[in-house]
């Protein structure tokens, strides 16, 4: 308890750290780009600056410039990936579900931005379509619904209920994201239909849901590259795992 005290004291005292949040269109209509409260919540409480980042192709062609400013990226939630986005191939072969809320516009700058996230090691943290980017970012591929992972799954389309727990996930031992929660299981929200099928090269899966629904993600070759599935920005019970990435994103700022 004396250390997390520490951490915390030296967080209010020292510089905070720019931290980039993609936004999402405002699917209710007209040309909004817009966060999350919760997740500039989060960052903030974390001992970070929340910084809105636009999404569209004119400053996809700038995005590299964008994230040399910041000193860490964070990937949100939001709408389905589109399936000629991310070199073409994000959906694994033969899945052929309905998918809605899709934005090229926001697809071609988030891939823009986590490639120069990556070229940058900077750190980068996905949330539910978050993960999702990181991961076909880098070939690998989702399903576009759950019920294409095959099997008995459970429910995990869960979207009014995002403060609550909906279900356990399983941590891999001796992960970055273990060693961050400091725990081998957890419940977790679950506000997502689409899941990871196949890892990108050089991913890792570090978290199961009880199906076996890849619910945690990281690149070992990555300072902090790390992506889950459920929403913590919602439910609130992990706040360690912000102060994790606004720690790396201090450390990248030195």
């Amino acid at each position: 308890m004396a250390n997390q005290a520490d951490a915390r004291k030296t967080r209010e005292v020292r510089p905070r750290p720019l931290i980039g949040i993609c936004s999402r269109p405002g699917y209710e209509g007209g040309e909004i780009s817009a966060i999350g409260t919760t997740y500039a919540d989060a960052i903030q409480e974390a001992g970070g600056i929340p910084v809105a980042l636009p999404f569209g192709f004119g400053v996809a062609a700038i995005a590299r410039e964008i994230i040399e400013r910041m000193d860490g990226l964070l990937l949100t939630g939001g709408g389905d990936i589109s399936p000629d986005a991310f070199g073409g191939s994000p959906y694994a072969e033969g899945c052929a579900a309905k998918i809605s809320f899709m934005s090229a516009e926001r697809d071609v700058f988030e891939w823009a931005a986590v490639r120069a996230a990556w070229e940058l090691d900077l750190p980068c943290l996905g949330i539910c379509r978050g993960m999702q980017v990181m991961n076909v970012s880098f070939g690998g591929t989702l399903v576009r619904d759950i019920s294409e992972l095959g099997g008995n799954r459970i429910d995990h389309a869960c979207f009014q209920r995002g403060t609550e727990a909906i279900h356990p996930v399983h941590i891999e031992r001796d992960t970055q994201l273990c060693n961050i929660l400091g725990t081998e299981e957890l419940f977790v929200n679950s506000m997502h239909h689409q899941a990871v099928r196949d890892a990108a090269r050089g991913a890792q899966i570090t978290a199961w849901a009880p199906d076996g629904t890849p619910e945690g993600l990281e690149f070992p070759s990555r300072s902090f590259f790390v992506g889950v599935q459920w929403h913590p920005e919602q439910i609130r019970n992990t706040p360690q795992l912000f102060e994790a990435f606004v720690d790396a994103a201090h450390a990248n700022m030195v």
